[in-house]
């Protein structure tokens, strides 16, 4: 029974660094070449700016840490999620 000799910690390293490396050069030349898709992927990574489940916990967290009751607060938030359309 043969068996497989294995690889060398060092040569696992080096191609590990050497692929990362590559990448990072990949995603500085798209970032730079193609700004809408640098955009996008932002926008994936760090989540939409104007999320409604984003801008209810705000309102919630800004009320409980003004010391309001908490009935108001929780109303605010709900109403910040679900706006009513008069």
């Amino acid at each position: 029974m043969e068996e497989k000799k294995k690889g060398s910690g060092l040569a696992t390293f080096i191609s590990t660094v050497y692929l990362l490396t590559a990448l990072c050069l990949l995603l500085g030349v798209v970032g730079r070449c193609c700004p809408s898709v640098e955009q996008r992927f932002r926008a994936m990574l760090t989540g939409w700016e104007d999320n409604p489940l984003q801008e209810a916990f705000h309102t919630l967290a800004d009320g409980l840490e003004a010391g309001l009751p908490v009935g108001e607060t929780v109303e605010a938030s709900i109403e910040v999620l679900f706006p009513h359309a008069d």
